[in-house]
């Protein structure tokens, strides 16, 4: 490792971390998936018990516990902020930046690594979710990083033992993160990869299978058997429940599903703008491969690793637009080829750079014409169709009249969409890779910004925790808080106030397993008689409404206190 390569991938790992850390500082938790994990990483670093994930002191065996722990450890050590709580995604997002560019690596190509990792980092889809609480970037990450692992090892067959066992160790961390697909995906990229090369079959040969299954069952294993043992039938809610029959969507879902044209297309959105590149790309990568190049190996794995990827959830009915997020490693890597091997100029370079001025024109005419029309209450109602944590809080009738695009935000977009589409195409005419290159950098970053400040601007509406705040600035240790409605549709109240609320008519939900296998935890979840008979009381009780569109009415008399976009705070006294 030459110290030019490792400042290389220093400077560029420190981007990503700047990066990604600068934007998960800020807004705060959304509801639902966001707040229950911050919850419960709060609730297991208070207590202490890292078997057990709890949400308001009920058990949640709805997902694996690494995260959390690694989440729970941040805030015991670093203090309860919402970075603190999104930092471990933060740095599984550098992880898998970093095992990108190493992938890479292994053939020599420095330039490829470069634009590999770099074209990761800065893809749309990876760069918000990299910043956001939610287990698909963990999950990635470690996909990356055993897809690193597993290219060396059949690069450097005399080192495949150890190497394999390190692959197998990262996919066993990965069912700790989210469960069988951390196995399934990779076995069947695997078989597909062994399908499409020959030389794979023998090295398939070599493989330590027995200390392979060893390494897998003491990592992943030790956590579901004293789970069961604890809470018997949770790995069925869990694995198969949870799992199994989601994949195969005989199980009702509470969230509204994508096609499977729209799940592509938010596949390509996610990788953008080096979607744009992706078709040559893939070309090339075929080609390659075909023709028996040194990377030959690198680009099978990487096209095995893509198709399976997309195609695992495009087969299955249960379709979420984050699920096509494991992809994008794979597909930085075949751009990163690409970039590396095009010579400029490119005809293949010329149409995606002209591809890239299309979009950027058509995105002008419909600015001007949607900009004045409310364009984001618009696309505001179409979101709230499909999707529960907006749904939650505004419901699909409900468009808030303060909702309004700042202008100077698609302008810049706009701007440098087009700056990249024309500077790309006098750059790549004129043979300077690198600038080409960097002018496709351009409006990747102010997309990034872009979607921080939507996500800043659509903040007060997605989540109660601007509520919350006003909550915890309000009450005192003897008091008692409660919601209205699931638990989890309000979860950031637990993270921010530190404390665990009663449940007012929230029978319902994620915590019905928790809820029957710890009875002693159900002393928090009431109906609305038994919240009268509280509200009646001489304690001081709050209530915190969630604005769902039901528009539930506190018992009387009731003072509101505080009134945001997602709900209203009331309480038994002025």
């Amino acid at each position: 490792m030459t110290r030019q390569r490792i400042i290389c991938v220093s400077a560029i790992a420190l981007a990503s971390l700047i990066v990604f850390a600068a934007t998960a500082r800020s807004p705060g938790l959304n509801n639902f998936d966001e707040g229950v994990y911050a919850e419960v990483a709060r609730e297991m670093a208070v207590t202490g018990d890292p078997l057990t994930p709890r949400l308001n002191g009920v058990p949640y065996l709805e997902k694996p516990p690494l995260v959390y722990w690694l989440c729970a450890a941040t805030l015991r050590s670093v203090g309860q902020t919402v970075l603190a709580v999104r930092l471990p995604v933060v740095l599984f997002g550098v992880l898998g930046v970093v095992a990108v560019f190493y992938a890479v690596l292994l053939w020599n190509d420095e330039r490829a690594a470069v634009f590999a990792s770099v074209s990761l980092a800065s893809s749309f889809g990876y760069a918000i979710y990299a910043r956001t609480l939610l287990l698909d970037i963990p999950l990635t990450a470690l996909f990356a990083a055993a897809m690193l692992t597993f290219f060396a090892a059949w690069r450097y067959p005399r080192r495949a033992g150890p190497l394999m066992l390190a692959t197998v160790g990262l996919l066993a961390l990965a069912v700790i993160v989210k469960g069988l697909m951390g196995l399934a995906v990779p076995a069947l990229a695997l078989l597909i990869a062994a399908i499409f090369s020959r030389e794979y079959r023998g090295f398939v040969k070599t493989m330590p299978w027995v200390r392979m299954a060893v390494v897998v069952v003491a990592i992943a294993a030790p956590w579901h058997v004293l789970v069961e043992l604890k809470y018997p039938g949770a790995m069925e809610h869990y694995l198969f429940g949870g799992q199994v029959l989601r994949f195969l969507m005989t199980r009702k879902l509470d969230v509204a599903t994508l096609g499977v044209g729209e799940y592509l297309a938010v596949t390509a959105v996610w990788f953008l703008p080096w979607s744009f590149f992706l078709p040559p790309a893939l070309q090339t990568a075929v080609r390659d491969s075909r023709a028996g190049v040194p990377e030959r190996r690198l680009l099978i794995g990487a096209m095995a690793w893509t198709g399976t990827t997309v195609g695992f959830f495009a087969v299955s009915p249960a379709r979420l637009e984050y699920y096509s997020l494991p992809a994008l490693p794979g597909m930085a890597i075949i751009v990163g080829y690409w970039w590396s091997r095009a010579t400029f100029p490119s005809r293949a370079a010329r149409n995606s750079f002209i591809s890239i001025l299309g979009l950027a024109a058509l995105g002008w005419l419909f600015a001007l014409v949607y900009v004045p029309a409310r364009f984001v209450e618009h696309l505001y109602a179409l979101l709230n169709e499909h999707y529960r944590n907006l749904a939650a809080v505004a419901g699909p009738a409900i468009i808030h009249p303060g909702i309004r695009v700042p202008v100077y935000l698609v302008w810049a977009y706009l701007t440098s969409l087009s700056a990249a589409g024309v500077i790309g195409i006098i750059a790549q005419h004129r043979g300077r890779k690198e600038i080409a290159f960097a002018a496709v950098v351009i409006p990747a970053l102010v997309s990034i910004w872009i979607a921080h400040r939507g996500l800043a601007m659509a903040h007060p509406f997605m989540s109660v925790a601007p509520l919350a705040r006003e909550t915890a600035a309000l009450t005192s240790d003897g008091d008692r808080v409660a919601v209205m409605g699931r638990y989890e549709d309000v979860s950031p109240v637990g993270f921010y106030l530190k404390r665990k609320v009663i449940v007012v008519d929230g029978f319902d939900g994620d915590l019905r397993f928790g809820r029957k296998t710890d009875p002693a935890s159900n002393r928090e979840f009431i109906d609305y008689a038994q919240l009268r008979k509280l509200w009646a009381s001489r304690r001081r009780i709050f209530l915190l409404v969630p604005n769902d569109g039901s528009d539930p009415s506190p018992p009387s008399p009731a003072w509101r206190l505080a009134h945001e976009p997602s709900g209203s705070l009331y309480s038994n006294r002025p």
